[in-house]
């Protein structure tokens, strides 16, 4: 095949082009944790690919399907969930396409067929193309919310997707109907981009908005702690009053046994005010006040509905990590062990492990349950009827370790939950 000064001007444009479909990826996916190396790679796959596709064989409904086809490949250069995937793809090859589109109409190009060698050969075009789609990956990658993680409700997805969809297939009609000028396909065209660029501003603000939201079930989950920590501290210092005006009276009376020369009565009576005192005494000793106080109280409530608790505490006094997040891991994970291990009939127990080892800290808990585990895309969902304001335990747990570039691992086999949870702190 011989190249003439188009193809040449489309093998170097398309190093642009390709740098053009990570930026657009990148307004969707969070890039820090990628592995360079392969990020590099498959993104020079891409572009040898469709260079090749396009040269060889130029014909619209097979670069279309290959082009979805590879984004959605790339996709997976990134941690996310398949609606996202899905959305990414679409999102990227739609908006891409409506800019060549009308770059090819500036330059009076119509005959776009579907089955059919593409003859459109303009370097302006093609020039203008490039420069059109990296100027609009620019403006979109002001939207900050979309990378953010937060996942739409599938309904709200459901929505969104519908859109460019069906974008994709109205355009394929309007180049497919005969009869129609230059003028109505470019108006036609540019009205679908400004509907599809006010669609994805939209995703923006409702990811947004979740997110929003999600800070506020978090800092009611904190303050909620707080409280529970505060009767805590409360009831600890009253049994201490309580203890300190009866101590008095109690050695008035071991005195009085002693000078009776009752020494065995003495010694019951003694044995009596320490098993007073350790049946009080605190499960958790660490030192970190914060880990104690929930602990203690998580597992005070649940002795007080009959479940036995099993702790393997070993953590320094200090941890490099603020109250807000080990509230919220902790009773969290404790809350939901509670409930679960409360439905069981028989050997009720909650297993707690929490070790921290140059600079990981793992925690563990393991309880019983008898409730039908719900997933989907690797995510537990709640049995409680109302979903808007339950199950966002364990998602909640997920956003905070994040920040640690934590893991989760959720077992569920047996009958016996198990979720392990791998942070690293300094």
């Amino acid at each position: 095949m011989q190249f003439g000064m188009y193809e040449w001007v489309y093998i170097i444009t398309g190093i642009l082009g390709a740098y053009t479909v990570y930026l657009f990826l990148e307004v969707f996916f969070d890039v820090k944790k990628t592995k360079r190396l392969v990020e590099i790679l498959s993104y020079t796959s891409y572009y040898l690919f469709i260079t090749i596709t396009y040269l060889f064989v130029n014909i619209p409904i097979v670069l279309l399907l290959t082009n979805l086809a590879a984004f959605f490949v790339l996709t997976y250069n990134y941690e996310s969930t398949l609606k996202k995937r899905i959305l990414s793809t679409v999102f990227t090859y739609l908006i891409l396409m409506m800019i060549e589109l009308i770059a090819g109409l500036l330059t009076g190009y119509l005959n776009f067929y579907l089955f059919i060698e593409n003859s459109f050969s303009s370097v302006y075009g093609l020039i203008v193309c490039r420069i059109l789609s990296y100027l609009a990956v620019l403006i979109l990658c002001n939207f900050k919310n979309i990378r953010k993680g937060e996942s739409v409700p599938n309904s709200y997805w459901l929505c969104i997707v519908l859109i460019p969809v069906t974008s994709l297939y109205l355009i394929l009609l309007l180049f497919q109907a005969g009869g129609l000028i230059i003028g109505q396909v470019f108006a036609g065209i540019v009205l679908l981009f400004l509907i599809n660029f006010a669609t994805f501003y939209l995703y923006d603000t409702i990811t947004a908005a979740l997110s929003e939201k999600m800070k506020s079930l978090l800092v009611l989950e904190q303050n909620k702690y707080y409280e529970k920590q505060f009767e805590l501290i409360k009831t600890s210092l009253l049994t201490t009053k309580a203890i300190k005006h009866d101590l008095k009276n109690h050695m008035f009376s071991i005195r009085t046994l002693v000078e009776k020369g009752l020494n065995k009565e003495s010694l019951d009576y003694i044995s009596n005010i320490m098993e007073n005192i350790g049946a009080q005494s605190d499960c958790s000793t660490s030192g970190n006040t914060v880990i104690d106080s929930i602990i203690n109280f998580k597992f005070q409530e649940a002795e007080q509905r009959g479940i036995k608790t099993n702790l393997d505490l070993k953590i320094p006094e200090r941890l490099d990590i603020p109250s807000f997040d080990i509230t919220i891991i902790l009773g969290n994970l404790l809350d939901n062990a509670i409930k679960a291990a409360y439905k069981v009939k028989e050997n009720r127990y909650i297993g707690f492990k929490m070790k921290y080892d140059k600079g990981r800290l793992v925690i563990q808990t393991d309880n019983p349950y008898v409730d039908v585990i719900n997933e989907e895309n690797g995510k537990i969902l709640t049995t409680n009827k109302d979903k808007e304001n339950h199950g966002i335990g364990l998602e909640t747990i997920r956003k905070v370790i994040q920040k640690y570039n934590g893991t989760m691992m959720i077992d569920h086999s047996d009958n016996i939950f198990s979720v392990t949870l791998l942070m690293y702190v300094d």
